[in-house]
């Protein structure tokens, strides 16, 4: 049983996250010759606010010049 956990970003539509499951799960019941049933998908959705790259989070505001 092949899990997915994806984490993103808050925004995205139901029919992206939508068409994203039905990809990955093809992907992974191909590439592990299992059946897509047994596939699961599991996002993860971050507000900005939470999520820090370098050390800042992804909603701050710009440095001054």
């Amino acid at each position: 049983m092949p899990i997915a956990r994806i984490e993103m970003l808050l925004g995205r539509s139901q029919e992206t996250k939508d068409r994203i499951a039905q990809e990955v799960t093809h992907i992974l019941a191909r590439e592990l010759r299992v059946d897509p049933d047994h596939v699961y998908v599991m996002f993860s959705e971050v507000a900005p606010n939470d999520w820090s790259v370098g050390g800042r989070r992804l909603n701050a505001p710009d440095k001054p010049s």
